[in-house]
């Protein structure tokens, strides 16, 4: 493995990234949409008395919150439990760039140069797909960040501990990268079979299925949040389904191929 041709892949994405705004705006806007659900539904409480008939309804959610008042029990379940909805983000928004990096280039004609140099093909794969990921990793961080003090803002600072908690922020700094990568593989691994963006992008888009069913789960699962464990064990899972990938992704990237059907 050679970082200086992985290097030149990365910066040369990046440019191209830079120089398309659209795509840009899809990467923050999707996770700007999942932050605001529930902080509207939290400023809605905070303008708002609990009606004591549903207190007995919730109680059990609230109970999980020893030592908070009803509302800021009631706010904080809210807060903590669609976060799971934070691991959709990494999974969704990178798949766009990754499809785009790969058909993008055939269209243009940009790919055949990359495949001509002695680059090896997991060189090419790790190349795009770091520079695929770091927009939608650096954008969750961000809006996750925003979320925190926001909340903390509308209602009480005990909102944003709870969000800053170190369950979240373990997960945010492994599984959210993790999870990037995984769906940017998979996404340049499709893209090298098709020709076309939006085929590609819906073929991709299965592999986001696991982790809805994941975060659906643990939204009516009744638990605020997940637990260390199953964020370390969410790590390993999807640690040892990206070396998979790569090793499915340097046999399925065939360099003529794909040059082939760029004709």
């Amino acid at each position: 493995m050679r970082p200086g041709y992985i290097w030149a892949v990365i910066t040369k994405e990046a440019r191209d990234l830079l120089a398309n705004r659209l795509l840009l705006a899809a990467v923050v806007f999707p996770a700007l949409v999942f932050a605001s659900i529930p902080t509207a539904i939290v400023a809605f409480i905070e303008l708002n008395e609990l009606d004591p008939a549903q207190m007995g309804q919730i109680e059990q959610y609230l109970s999980q919150f020893p030592g908070l008042e009803p509302k800021r029990a009631a706010q904080g379940f809210i807060v903590l439990n669609f976060m799971a909805y934070f691991l959709l983000i990494p999974a969704m928004v990178p798949m766009a760039i990754a499809t785009q990096s790969v058909i993008g280039e055939k269209t243009a004609r940009s790919l055949e140069p990359q495949l001509a140099t002695p680059m090896e093909v997991s060189e090419l794969l790790i190349g795009k797909a770091i520079s695929s990921a770091i927009p939608a990793i650096l954008a969750t961080w961000a809006v996750y960040v925003l979320y925190g003090f926001v909340n903390g803002a509308i209602t009480e600072p005990v909102m944003t501990r709870l969000i800053f908690n170190d369950v979240w922020r373990v997960a945010m700094l492994t599984l959210v990268p993790l999870i990037c990568l995984l769906s940017v593989m998979l996404g340049i691994i499709v893209s090298s079979r098709v020709n076309d963006a939006r085929t590609a992008q819906q073929i991709g888009g299965f592999i986001v299925i696991p982790v809805i069913g994941v975060a659906v789960a643990g939204f009516f699962s009744g638990q605020a949040t997940f637990s260390m464990e199953q964020v370390i064990i969410g790590d390993l899972v999807v640690a040892l389904l990206i070396g998979l990938s790569l090793v499915i992704g340097n046999w399925v990237f065939d360099r003529e191929s794909i040059l082939t059907r760029l004709g």
